[in-house]
């Protein structure tokens, strides 16, 4: 399995994250599991294969097309988390 970027660094900061205590790891490991989501939906959102119900595979499309821009606008989250929790 590949990894992809928002994987990579949610999955560091959550570590990071459980070894030191700190709070709000929701963010994390939200984002670890929507760049999980991502790598397993990316290439048949990708595809223009519509299927038998053309809506419905729209409408999934689109659910994880906006999973994977959560992933990315979370993976800026946890690079911004880490300093915060070691400055506040």
């Amino acid at each position: 399995m590949r990894l992809n970027a928002p994987t990579v660094i949610a999955g560091a900061t959550l570590i990071v994250g459980l070894i030191f205590h700190q709070s709000h790891l929701w963010i994390p490991a939200t984002v670890l599991a929507a760049g999980l989501i991502d790598l397993s939906t990316r290439r048949w959102v990708a595809s223009k294969d519509a299927g038998k119900w053309p809506t419905a595979s729209t409408f999934l499309k689109f659910v994880c097309a906006l999973i994977s821009f959560y992933a990315t606008v979370g993976q800026v989250a946890c690079l911004v988390l880490i300093p915060v929790w070691f400055l506040a």
